[in-house]
């Protein structure tokens, strides 16, 4: 039995943009597990539907409940990557790849030899879902209301769009094609987090002028990384006074949007499963609807039929190179280092960074640091080996992502936010007409695009 999650995906994207999907479940479960015959494939196909639905996998032949469709209206519910254990039955037990895949042994098995999710300590990374070739893990999706809400076009509905997301849906696929396919699909405009991450990046650079005094102070950096906050605050609670307290760009995104639209709804689509934990976190809850990976977005896209490489390309250019280089390891290092030098060029004590991805590095190098061992004064941490641009809903591999960022990055509009006309944009209908204000402390504006760290 073979992962069928991207089939599962396919037919029940397409029947819910069809707007039959309730009464079409049980025939695509049929339709799917017909090939197999047997009743533990049923249950494992229904529960494929159900995570493809955005709700918890159960020990039943059927696909809903009685109380499933009130739930499907909503956002979604932790926790994000479930277990579906019928799936577990054709997994040899000599050689269990999802357990070996998560770093921090999370993933076990019952009794009953049955796989287990220790949510207290995982991090919802979600690398382990790929490790499975039998669909046994997956992240819940959230595509149901939301196709919904754009079939509706009642809304104002925006995407935005993670720095990954160059090159991800093709080699023909520019940006401006990208935004054109998204419009097509029912949004109402589309926007790059990388320009919220250029606000971030100057908000870091001015908390870093004010905490970073001497050689003894540090701070630990990127907000935009869920898991690698969770992992301070999970395994190294002594730490995290030094964690930026900045919301990600993803957050800051739909924070600034909804300052101008409060009935807007806010998608993000990036490479991260963890973002859709990130966006139920109780301080951080409201700001972001939904949350799409790139894997689920192309199979939208497949369902209705719309081919991004033939859309007519209407780019709508807004970030800067330091927003746009969020997406690979060291770019969020370098983009603060370059804007603390436009804002501070006279600071005595430089940005020393430091950068780090993958899990086990980045414990190792908590570990470090807990115990005085460091060297920096500006740390970087990155879940996915490669950054953003490694997330496990991505669509094309690390290398050729970060290259393609690279590139346009490159390309952008300013070097740094402190020259990027849209940033003064977004900052003048926010009320500061004439200069950039303060984004550390207690300002209205730091106030906006700050989490407060419970």
């Amino acid at each position: 039995m073979l992962n069928i999650k991207p089939r599962i995906l396919y037919h029940v994207a397409k029947a819910a943009w069809e707007g039959n999907l309730f009464e079409r479940r049980e025939e695509i479960c049929n339709m799917v597990s017909e090939e197999f015959k047997d009743k533990t494939t049923r249950r494992h196909v229904a529960n494929q539907i159900r995570i493809a639905m955005g709700l918890h996998p159960h020990n039943d032949d059927s696909v809903l409940n009685d109380y499933d469709e009130e739930a499907l209206m909503g956002m979604g519910s932790e926790p994000i990557v479930v277990a579906n254990p019928d799936a577990c039955k054709a997994c040899p037990k000599d050689n269990r790849s999802c357990e070996k895949a998560c770093p921090l042994g999370a993933i076990t098995r019952d009794e009953l030899d049955n796989i287990s999710i220790n949510q207290e300590k995982c991090l919802g990374e979600g690398h382990c879902i790929h490790a499975c070739s039998f669909g046994a893990l997956a992240e819940k999706s959230q595509f149901i209301p939301l196709i919904k809400l754009l079939k509706q076009r009642n809304t104002a509905v925006y995407a935005s769009i993670a720095p990954a997301f160059v090159g991800q849906f093709g080699p023909d696929v520019t940006p401006g094609k990208l935004r054109s396919a998204l419009l097509s699909l029912g949004f109402t405009d589309v926007v790059e987090t990388a320009l919220y991450a250029d606000l971030i990046t100057m908000k870091e650079a001015f908390e870093f002028d004010e905490h970073v005094k001497t050689d003894q102070d540090f701070m630990f950096t990127s907000c935009c990384c869920p898991v690698w906050i969770k992992l301070i605050e999970n395994k190294f609670p002594n730490l995290r006074e030094h964690i930026s307290p900045s919301v990600s760009p993803m957050v800051a995104s739909a924070r600034v949007i909804k300052q101008f639209e409060p009935d807007a709804k806010v998608v993000f689509i990036g490479p991260c499963v963890a973002k859709k934990s990130e966006a139920l976190l109780p301080d951080l809850k409201g700001a972001i609807d939904y949350v799409l990976t790139f894997q689920e977005l192309s199979t939208i896209f497949e369902a209705t039929e719309i081919n991004p490489g033939s859309q007519e390309d209407n780019e709508k250019a807004m970030a800067s190179w330091g927003g746009r280089v969020y997406a690979y390891t060291g770019g969020v290092s370098a983009a603060v280092a370059t804007t603390l030098e436009k804002l501070v060029p006279h600071k005595s004590q430089k940005l020393i960074s430091l950068k780090v991805d993958g899990i086990p590095d980045c414990q190792k190098l908590l570990e470090e640091f807990n115990n005085g061992q460091r060297n920096a004064n500006f740390i970087e941490g990155m879940a996915c080996k490669g950054g953003c641009v490694g997330g496990p809903g991505r669509l094309i591999p690390p290398e050729e992502g970060q290259k393609q960022v690279k590139e346009y990055g490159e390309n952008a509009i300013a070097t740094t936010p402190v020259e990027n006309p849209q940033v003064y944009a977004i900052l003048a209908r926010l009320g500061h007409e004439n200069d950039a204000p303060s984004l550390a402390g207690k300002s209205p504006m730091a106030e906006l695009l700050a989490r407060k760290l419970v």
